[in-house]
């Protein structure tokens, strides 16, 4: 996950502002699962802002937050530990969802902003790793970013203010192969109109859509629906 040392440092306040709606979606996605089926999986977990609305989705669950960065982890321990309830029930992997050795029950999983770091060999591995873990009243819910790769111009995604502090981003893309986008991003903080730092940075992400996710999951032995920009996946069984 390349570029996240840059990104870091801007994520919770750019990702709160543009990402709010997702997080709601997600949220009600959850609403009613099973909590006794295991361990739920935050894969991709970044700084915490999903894992902190799992925990408050389900507030009974246990909560393993798969975060492969090293420049992502600090904020995630960061939230983890200043919150009680976090710390009870949020176990930290420092490693990627591959490599992790998880039970053999889940009670489901989410990849929130994250699916696009899979490549199509990674999500082969990826959806029966699940599946086959899943319980019976489990569910997945993936965010879908990139549909398919493009040509992206640049353009503002946000802007918002910590204190006397402004903060900004800006999103382009190129197409790099026929499912692959290269993301050029630029984060500026200024005070009282002057601008006080400027950076940027790159990382490649994986296009994948709707259907293709569901036609891949199905192979695993998972059923789904498309709901706005996430798939919501089940057992096909049970």
């Amino acid at each position: 996950m390349g570029g996240y040392a840059v990104t870091a440092q801007y994520y919770d306040p750019l990702a709160s502002l543009t990402h709010a709606e997702t997080d709601r979606r997600i949220a009600a996605a959850l609403a009613g699962l099973d909590e006794t089926g295991g361990p739920f999986i935050d894969i991709g977990a970044g700084t915490g802002l999903t894992t902190a609305l799992i925990a408050a989705a389900l507030p009974e669950v246990e909560i393993w937050a798969v975060e492969p960065d090293p420049a992502m982890r600090p904020a995630l321990m960061t939230r983890v530990w200043s919150d009680l309830d976090l710390r009870t029930r949020v176990t930290i992997l420092p490693c990627g969802i591959a490599e992790t050795p998880l039970p053999e029950r889940i009670a489901g999983a989410v990849l929130s902003a994250s699916l696009v770091h899979f490549s199509p060999a990674d999500r082969a591995h990826l959806w029966p790793l699940l599946a086959g873990r899943l319980a019976p009243g489990g569910r997945i819910v993936a965010e879908v970013q990139c549909p398919h790769a493009q040509d992206l111009p640049e353009a503002a995604i946000g802007e918002v203010g910590v204190g006397r502090m402004t903060y900004r981003g800006a999103a382009s893309a190129r197409k790099i192969g026929p499912d692959r986008q290269r993301w050029h991003m630029t984060y500026r903080a200024s005070m009282d109109g002057r601008e006080m730092a400027c950076h940027e940075t790159t990382y490649d992400c994986w296009a994948i859509s709707a259907d293709e996710v569901l036609e891949e999951a199905a192979t695993a032995g998972l059923i789904g629906q498309i709901a706005d920009e996430l798939i919501i996946l089940r057992p096909a069984s049970g």
